[in-house]
């Protein structure tokens, strides 16, 4: 009776062995979601390795686990490694990041294999994102590794596949929608010759006029000195408020150009900027601003100097308002409290 049992159990585990060696030796899993946000809205939760506590399966297995950061907190070489009594020891690398468009990992668990591979894709689809999560480990010849990934690796994958392309869609959805085209720039200097003027904002009439006299006055400079225009006018607004601001029309041009001496020859500051793209009419420019400021205020971003408007649109050729087009420029830095 008992050699029959054991012969029995013989026979299973040899089963299990040989069709162990039959599955597959690498799981793969992929899923994908829609998402009704650009794409930079799930890629900066992904990308930035301290937001992964927001929406990551595997950080709610264990109040306890520890975690560690390395210095780099985002993009290619950002890392943090666990330690857990649930979930062992690992360590999760960021090895590939392209903005908005595809990020790559390796985990690494300690006493395995090789690494395991992780990767997100994001695809624009109109107003919406397709965010396609992708997981890849090879289970080795080991027969018994090779049938948790088959069953219970898989299971759990799918679950954690699951919960996290909700959370991030929920994360990514919750976040301001914008009208206008935005965008982080690093912008270069501009030099420019310029009048100033300080005025009241409220009657655009009177401020329109108003840049259109010191306009004529830098054109009829230029025009006496020969010197070219080296791009589209600009305003910039050192200050500003309900009842006052000051403006300095502009013109681009060479560095090594001769004025009269009664105008000098200045710059813009460089470095990081947020760029918005208005178009339409002058008079609705104050939105345009306004979702602007928003948005730096929505990436931790402080203003660090003058606003600029550089009018791309010529309205003495183009006399549909409609169609203008002014780009806005805030130079900006991160807040003191988000840099590490």
């Amino acid at each position: 009776m008992w050699k029959k049992i054991v012969t029995g159990l013989l026979a299973l585990v040899v089963l299990f062995v040989i069709v162990g060696f039959f599955l597959p030796d690498k799981v793969e899993i992929t899923r994908s979601i829609s998402i009704n946000a650009p794409a930079e809205y799930s890629f900066e939760e992904i990308d930035k390795l301290e937001n992964w506590k927001k929406w990551s399966y595997w950080n709610t297995l264990d109040d306890n686990m520890q975690v560690t950061y390395s210095d780099k907190l985002k993009g290619a070489g950002a890392f943090y490694q666990w330690d857990s009594e649930d979930m062992g020891v690992g360590k999760l690398t960021i090895t590939e990041s392209s903005p908005f468009k595809f990020i790559k990992a390796d985990l690494e668990f300690v006493e395995s294999g090789p690494p395991a591979r992780s990767w997100f894709t994001f695809e624009p689809e109109g107003e919406n994102t397709t965010l396609t999560m992708g997981f890849s480990s090879d289970m080795g010849m080991n027969p018994l590794m090779r049938w948790m990934g088959a069953t219970w690796f898989k299971y759990e994958m799918d679950k954690a596949f699951d919960h996290n392309l909700t959370k991030l869609k929920a994360l990514a959805e919750s976040k301001p929608k914008f009208t206008i085209e935005l965008s982080e720039e690093t912008v270069k200097p501009i030099t420019y010759i310029g009048i100033n003027h300080t005025m009241s904002p409220k009657d655009i009439n009177a401020v329109s006029a108003q840049m259109g006299k010191m306009y004529n006055e830098l054109s009829g400079v230029l025009k006496k000195s020969r010197i070219e225009l080296k791009g589209h006018p600009f305003c910039l607004y050192p200050s500003y408020s309900a009842e006052s601001m000051d403006m300095i029309c502009a013109l681009p041009v060479a560095a090594n150009v001769k004025l009269p001496a009664k105008y000098k020859i200045a710059r813009t500051q460089q470095g990081k900027a947020v760029k918005g793209i208005h178009r339409g009419p002058y008079d609705k420019l104050e939105a345009s601003h306004n979702q602007v400021i928003q948005f730096l205020e929505f990436k931790n971003h402080e203003i660090n100097g003058a606003p600029w408007e550089v009018y791309i649109t010529d309205p003495g050729t183009e006399p549909d308002p409609s169609k203008w087009v002014t780009e806005i420029y805030y130079p900006v830095k991160e807040r003191v409290q988000d840099l590490k």
